[in-house]
This record gives C-alpha cells, sequence and structure tokens, in this order.
C-alpha cells in the first residue's frame, strides 16, 4: 500500500464493484463499469482496499508442503447464517479435534471442529456435525497440538513424511520446534546423520536470525538492558559471521553507552570542581544533580555536544559545562557554551514546568511575562526546551509489566483508566499509545492483559507500545452514548500526555465490539488526535453517515468476521465512501467467522500501526459536526451552534429524526489567505506555522467581512497554555484568534 503496509494474499487480486450484493447491483452510473475496489484473498481472510491506495502488486508462489486429514463431512446440511460469540471453547485433543460452544437463539450450540488441514501459514477447521469450515492462523495452535494432530496425517515411518514436517515448522517459523524433529528423525534414522546435521545448522542459522531481529525490535522500544542481556547468553556456535556482527555490534553500542554516561558523570564532577564562582557552583550543583538522575542511553544524546568537547583546549570548564547544560534542556543542536545562557534557559524551564503545573490564572499570567522577559529565551526555544521536558506531572510506575489504576487529575469529574508501561519504560522516552476501549463484559484490565500479554514477551512490550483502556462510568452496564464516551476519552488522554513519555503523533485508537462502535465515533469525530483507528467487530451509525468525511486524514484498519450478524453490509455504505474517496482504509473480512477478538490479526495491526504517524496539519477543512461537544477539528474551534445541532429533532407524533449536520469548511490559500464558512456565533482559530506563514500578512475572511489582516506573531502565553490544556508537545500553535 501507499503507506508501506504490506498485504500478503493467494492467487489474483480481484477488482471489485461494490462491497455487497445490493451495491454490486446497483452497479455504475453510466457506460463504463467502475471497480473502485480491490479484494485480496489470504485464506482465512478477504482483504479490501481502495484501488487508489495500492501501490504494487506482487505474485508470489504457494506454499509448498501442506498436509491434510480425512475429516468425515457432516451429513447434515444446516449452515450458520451469523455465529455469535464463543461461550465456551475446549482444548484441542492430540487428534485436532475440539468442541465449540456458541450462544444459539433459545440456547448454546456445541460444535465438534477438527483440524482437516495443516499448512505454515494456516490450519483449516471442519465441523463434523454442522455444515462449517474456516481457516485459523498456524501461530494460534500450541505447537504441541499441531505436531501430535500432524501424526495422524503422514507415515511416521516415512523420513521424507518427517522431513516435510520439519519444512512445515521451519515456514511456520517453528525454529525450536524443527530442531527437536530433526533430533528425534537423528535417533529414528541413524542413515540420515548427514543430511540431518546439514539442516540443523541451517535451522540453527534461521533462529539466530529470528533471535537477531528481536533483539533489533526491542532495542528500537528502548529496551536497551533486555538486549544486552540476552545478547550476552547467545550462543555462537555454528552461527553465521553476518548475524554474530550483528549481535556484537549490538553489545558494542551498549558498552560504548554505558561508558559514555560513566564518563559523563565523571567529568561533570571534576569540571564542577573547577568552577571557582560560588553563585555559579551551587546552580550547576543543582544542574548535575538533575542530569546524573536522568541519565539513560534515551537522554544521552543530549550530552553529545558536551563529550565531543572534553578534548578541547580551547574552552574552559564553565564553557564545557554550559554546552552539557544547555543540551540537556533544549537538545544538542542548540547547545552553547555560554554560562548565562545555561542559567537562562534553566531559569525558562523551571518557568515553563510551573506554568504547566497549573499555577492560577493570575500567576500564570506572572510567569508567562517573566519567561517573555528571560533573555536568549526565544519561542523556538521555547519550543526546543518542552519537547525535552520530563513529564509535567510525572508518574512513577508501580510495576512494569503490571496494569495500573488511575484517576484523571484535573479535572470536576475525574475519570479512571487503567494503564500498561512496557518493558524499561523511561518517561523521558516517546512511547506510541494504544487507546483501547473494552467491548462490553470485557473489565479494562482484561482489554490491558489482551494488548501487552501477561508476560514482558507479550505483544505491546515486545513493540515498546504504552497501552491505555478507561472505565466505563459508575452503575454503567455498557459503553456510554457516543458523546459522553467522547469526552471521556479526551480527558484521559490528555491526562495520561503530562503523566508518562506518550508521542502525540502516534496514539492509535482501538476498541472491541461496543468499544469498536466507538472508536468510528470518536475518531470520526476527533480526527486530529489520532494517528489511526482500528475497529473489531464494530458498527457504524447515524453519526458516521455524517462524520466519515471528517477522517480524511486518519486512517483505518477495520477487522470484521464474515458471519457477525450483518456488521459487514451495516458498514459497507460508510466503508464505500470512505474508500471511493481514497481514504487510507483496510477492511478485514474474516471469512465464516463471526463475533471473535481476532487475536491472529494483532502481529500485522502492530505492523500497520508502525508505518502510520499522525497526519500533519491539513490547510484545507471540510468537517460536518452534530453535537456541540464535536466542536474541535485541527485548529479550528467553534461555539455558539444553532439549534438545529442543540435539540434533537422529531417529527409530528415526537419520534426522533435524523439529526442534521452543521458542514464546517476552512481553506488557507497560497497567498496567506484564511476563508471560512462556519454557521456558528463563535469561532476560535488555533495557528502553527505548519498551515499558515508568520512571515507574512495573514487575511481571514469569515461571513464575507475581513476578520484580521496582519503578520501573526508567535506568542509564548498561548502556544503554553494549549499544551497546559491539552499535554500535546508535538503540536504546538502559536496564536489564537477569536471572533
Amino acid at each position: 500500500m501507499k503507506s508501506g503496509y504490506v498485504i500478503r494474499f493467494e492467487g489474483k487480486p480481484v477488482p471489485v464493484q461494490g462491497l455487497t450484493i445490493e451495491q454490486i447491483r446497483q452497479g455504475t452510473p453510466g457506460p463504463v463499469e467502475s471497480f473502485p475496489f480491490t479484494m485480496f484473498d489470504a485464506v482465512s481472510r478477504r482483504y479490501y482496499l481502495s484501488q487508489s491506495q495500492v501501490e504494487e502488486v506482487q505474485l508470489g508462489s504457494e506454499y509448498i508442503d501442506e498436509f491434510k486429514l480425512q475429516v468425515k463431512p457432516s451429513a447434515r446440511m444446516t449452515m450458520f447464517g451469523s455465529v455469535g460469540g464463543f461461550v465456551n471453547m475446549t482444548p484441542f485433543s492430540e487428534y485436532g479435534r475440539r468442541i465449540v460452544t456458541l450462544q444459539g437463539t433459545d440456547k448454546p450450540i456445541d460444535v465438534v471442529q477438527s483440524i482437516s488441514r495443516i499448512r505454515p501459514d494456516y490450519v483449516d477447521l471442519t465441523a463434523i456435525n454442522v455444515n462449517w469450515q474456516y481457516a485459523i492462523a498456524t501461530k494460534t495452535l500450541p505447537p504441541v497440538v499441531l505436531r501430535q494432530t500432524l501424526s495422524h496425517a503422514i507415515n511416521e515411518q516415512s523420513h521424507e513424511d518427517r522431513l516435510a514436517v520439519v519444512r512445515l515448522f521451519v515456514d511456520a517459523e517453528y525454529y525450536r520446534e524443527a530442531q527437536q524433529e530433526l533430533d528425534r528423525i537423528a535417533q529414528d534414522f541413524p542413515d540420515l546423520k548427514a543430511r540431518v546435521d546439514q539442516l540443523q545448522l541451517e535451522v540453527r542459522q534461521l533462529r539466530a536470525l529470528q533471535f537477531a531481529n528481536e533483539f533489533e525490535r526491542r532495542l528500537e522500544a528502548g529496551q536497551f538492558e533486555l538486549v544486552s542481556q540476552q545478547a550476552r547468553q547467545f550462543p555462537r556456535e555454528d552461527i553465521n559471521q553476518a548475524t554474530l556482527q550483528r549481535i556484537d555490534r549490538m553489545q558494542q553500542q551498549h558498552a560504548e553507552a554505558r561508558e559514555q554516561m560513566d564518563q559523563a558523570r565523571a567529568q561533570l564532577s571534576r569540571l564542577q570542581s573547577e568552577v571557582r564562582d560560588p553563585a555559579l557552583l551551587a546552580r550547576f550543583q543543582d544542574m548535575r544533580s538533575l542530569v546524573e538522575q536522568r541519565l539513560t542511553r534515551t537522554t544521552l544524546e543530549r550530552l553529545s555536544p558536551f563529550l565531543n568537547s572534553l578534548e578541547d583546549p580551547t574552552l574552559d570548564a564553565v564553557s564545557k559545562l554550559a554546552l552539557a547544560y544547555t543540551g540537556w534542556v533544549v537538545g544538542p543542536a542548540l547547545a552553547e557554551p555560554d554560562a548565562d545562557t545555561a542559567l537562562n534557559l534553566w531559569d525558562a524551564r523551571d518557568l515553563v514546568l510551573e506554568i504547566l503545573r497549573g499555577s492560577s490564572g493570575l500567576r500564570r499570567t506572572e510567569l508567562v511575562a517573566q519567561l517573555k522577559a528571560t533573555e536568549n529565551v526565544s519561542p523556538d526555544i521555547v519550543s526546543a526546551l518542552v519537547r525535552h521536558l520530563e513529564p509535567v506531572h510525572e508518574t512513577a510506575a508501580e510495576a512494569i509489566g503490571t496494569p495500573m489504576t488511575l484517576n484523571t487529575l484535573e479535572a470536576a469529574t475525574p475519570v479512571t483508566y487503567d494503564i500498561l508501561l512496557p518493558a524499561e519504560y523511561s518517561p523521558d522516552r516517546k512511547y506510541p499509545l494504544v487507546l483501547a476501549l473494552p467491548a462490553g463484559g470485557i473489565s479494562p484490565q482484561q482489554t490491558l492483559v489482551w494488548w501487552g500479554g501477561a508476560s514482558l514477551a507479550g505483544p505491546a512490550h515486545r513493540n515498546g507500545y504504552i497501552v491505555i483502556s478507561p472505565h466505563a462510568p459508575a452503575g454503567a452496564d455498557a459503553s456510554p452514548p457516543g458523546e459522553t464516551l467522547a469526552m471521556r476519552v479526551v480527558q484521559v488522554l490528555r491526562d495520561a500526555r503530562k503523566r508518562f513519555g506518550i508521542d502525540s503523533d502516534r496514539v492509535f485508537l482501538v476498541g472491541h465490539g461496543q468499544g469498536g462502535d466507538a472508536v468510528f465515533d470518536i475518531g470520526m469525530s476527533h480526527p486530529d488526535l489520532f494517528a489511526g483507528a482500528v475497529v473489531f467487530t464494530g458498527r457504524t451509525n447515524e453519526y458516521t453517515t455524517h462524520y466519515w468525511e471528517n477522517s480524511r486524514h486518519l486512517p483505518f484498519y477495520v477487522v470484521v468476521g464474515e458471519l457477525d450478524a450483518d456488521n459487514f453490509k451495516q458498514n459497507a455504505n460508510d466503508m464505500t465512501r470512505m474508500m471511493k474517496n481514497r481514504f487510507d482504509v483496510v477492511l478485514t473480512e474474516f471469512k465464516q467467522r463471526g463475533r471473535e477478538d481476532y487475536y491472529e490479526e494483532l502481529p500485522l495491526i502492530l505492523e500497520w500501526m508502525r508505518l502510520h504517524r499522525r497526519a500533519p496539519l491539513p490547510s484545507v477543512l471540510e468537517m460536518k459536526t452534530l453535537r456541540p461537544s464535536d466542536n474541535r477539528f485541527y485548529w479550528l474551534e467553534i461555539g455558539g451552534l444553532p439549534e438545529q445541532i442543540m435539540k434533537p429533532r422529531t417529527n409530528r407524533q415526537g419520534d426522533p429524526l435524523p439529526p442534521r449536520p452543521l458542514p464546517l469548511t476552512a481553506k488557507v490559500t497560497a497567498g496567506n489567505t484564511l476563508y471560512l464558512t462556519v454557521g456558528a456565533e463563535r469561532i476560535s482559530l488555533w495557528l502553527s506555522p505548519e498551515f499558515v506563514s508568520f512571515e507574512e500578512k495573514l487575511k481571514v475572511q469569515w461571513k464575507g467581512r475581513t476578520m484580521f489582516n496582519q503578520i501573526p506573531e508567535r506568542d509564548i502565553g498561548v502556544m503554553l497554555e494549549h499544551l497546559r490544556i491539552t499535554g500535546d508537545r508535538e503540536r504546538l500553535y502559536w496564536m489564537n484568534l477569536n471572533f
């Protein structure tokens, strides 16, 4: 895809006219048939993409090894029109069978399933007592179940069959199991020792490569100590040189970083002893205390100008310390060897922290005035400074890998949420965030475990994600209405950004079931907050029918089961509109599957997340709103909405009518003119150099009048006030216009 996301499929792409039979029957107006979608068959599921989002298609080869098991087909012709959630599921027996209990209309239904085909990527399950068959990912089966079932599909006395099992394990990336199988083959077929030894060597290389790739994934997530510990235990016998060089390079980089941190601490101490000015010495001592406390591999780069200057004979001790302490607060690119600049920047840092920590309005005004009067502190400096600050309301982790329950700090009505921090969490590092909305009947803690796993080997830990799940209000049996839940989600997100190291450009809104319903609603009504939205078995509603246009810059990944009631059909119209308009949407339909959590899709979704960042601020906004609370879209905020929004519509009999949306359009031209078409009483514009020029006059046109015609000025107070409220350090606004 154009995003870089890769979908693996079999056969050839299939052009599609519509997502449902009704859409296909309607056809395309005009003499030329249109095929706006492409369907990719991936055995267990179908992927639907907008043709405009497909970058390249490469046809690959199919797997060679697959194993079929004889399963007597059901004599019954009973088929499921829809499949609800699983009430119970037994483990697979040694014969590859299990019983799943489904929620029936009147009573639970027991279905006996048997593994009928095994491939490295998928396993077919065939029901014995009903007409039902589908595929699941091979990796969802425990390896021991896989091997027991394979014994009924092969001739255990045939070395070719046994070697085929090895190939299947290798293709499935079950390398340890492949090695164990080769050990058994060596015992059962001594004549094959030379061949087995060669295969063992090849599998050993593949397993070593798998470990090396996992180490690099962990390093990207900031888990340096874990990788260092595991790399020291890495077996070196019979491993190719290229892989060993990768492992050695990781160990060397970690050793060099530790050496540099030790050197930095020692040199800060030594140079401090050479400072003769008592007042300056006292200030430097305070700076050194904080730097040594927060010095990690993540923050080490800030001291690079200082470390590079240690052998410079032209700089005295004070100048070198100034490089260290200025680089610490504004980054290495802005480091200065001037003591007065260092003092000013640290004064500015203290002022910014006090402003952001929520002093009274009058006190904040005084602090902003002091900040503006501080020498050498420009808007660019303050921008760099806030990006290098620790979390404003830093909250210590009780135990990494264990969910914590918190209440939002700054609200009249606090919202409770659970949070899971990844392995080796550091508050000075920026982590992507998964904001997960649970399905009905599922607790926030269960949701965190689904994403994070029960150990540090879980998906969120491996990829370095923070996971948050808000609680439902006390007494609520399910998710509250969209407006209420949206306000709670925004409140939780703002609170978490102020307390933890969160990358605001990599926040993903996700949800299952009713939580998925809310993801559609909240993602489309607050698209500027998220890098992407992931929906498992969710449904669109009357709001998304109008709001879909709002998500032009918000990628969606939607997962649904073919037999999950009418979910696919329910979502088809909105999905069609989005994909026809070239939105970044991945629509996944699992064949013959119903209401499930689709855990097997999680690795693919994490890869999709890795490729996505929050979109830049658009210069053109075409939005719709249906609720008073949905009043902020990117840089446009509105107030005083018309009666059609404030009051529900009803017919003469008092029955509710579909809401009537209020359209909002705003456009910045190349000439730095901002045109507004907004039917509200008040508007507020949050301006950034990202979409308007601060070097020439900006003209704002609204209701046929020129509301503003001046050169915008960057205001530190405006930027910090917006940051204080939202906690969003990646998106700074420098001027606020209110009309």
